[in-house]
């Protein structure tokens, strides 16, 4: 029997499998074929009868029928097996080690001197990535993979000179953002990066900051935005 469009009831039919395809029909639809089925039921109509009002009014093939029917077990099953289990709270998710240290003041930069940034304080580490006192300018990674790192200064107002930000990894300058023309004389001077570090077990990373003002130039600080600097873990390897 290619479908079931036909005036006539399947051979075999079991209180279970109906239920499972009024299940299905009950389901949300922008079909009005399935609502006026459910009226049909509600109303008091055999099971027969409604099966082949159904048929004729869906024009569903016996594959799609026990496709869908399949598909509603599946679901019933996995969401009992998640409910048994006492279902997925945010404690059983994989914490990927990271962490997003800042400076909690302003930071002093000589001319013409390339600086070490520092970071004071964290927003959060939870593997041990910074120390806020012994080589604060530094992120260590504890878990060796590929990591996104991303930082963010702001330098003070002043319209003379350049503007750098430099990351090393280990001894080794890896990205270099500048220098860069103070163009914002009435504003502040941002200067962002963001790239992919991959790193052995205790390999670290960190920033040296440039001006060329004329004199010293601050950093500026801001709560949680200048400035900044952060890695998350995304993989074990490329």
């Amino acid at each position: 029997m290619t479908g079931i469009h036909q005036r006539t009831a399947p051979t075999k039919i079991n209180r279970t499998d109906w239920n499972d395809l009024v299940t299905f029909l009950g389901g949300t639809s922008d079909d009005p074929q399935v609502d006026a089925t459910k009226i049909l039921l509600a109303q008091g109509g055999s099971l027969l009868s409604t099966w082949r009002y159904a048929t004729d009014l869906t024009k569903m093939d016996a594959a799609k029928v026990a496709g869908n029917i399949l598909a509603a077990q599946m679901q019933t099953n996995v969401s009992a097996a998640i409910t048994a289990a006492g279902g997925i709270t945010l404690s059983q998710h994989p914490t990927v080690p990271s962490c997003c240290a800042h400076h909690s003041t302003g930071q002093t930069l000589a001319n013409a001197t390339f600086t070490n940034i520092q970071f004071d304080s964290e927003i959060w580490d939870n593997d041990t990535m910074h120390d806020v006192s012994t080589n604060n300018e530094r992120i260590t990674f504890k878990t060796a993979g590929l990591y996104l790192v991303e930082a963010h200064i702001a330098y003070a107002i002043n319209a003379t000179g350049m503007r750098a930000l430099i990351m090393y990894h280990g001894a080794i300058p890896v990205i270099s953002v500048g220098p860069l023309a103070s163009s914002w004389p009435s504003d502040y001077s941002p200067v962002s990066f963001a790239t992919i570090v991959k790193a052995a077990v205790n390999e670290y990373v960190y920033m040296k900051g440039y001006q060329s003002s004329g004199g010293n130039l601050d950093i500026v600080h801001a709560a949680d935005y200048s400035p900044y600097f952060s890695a998350c873990w995304l993989s074990a390897s490329p």
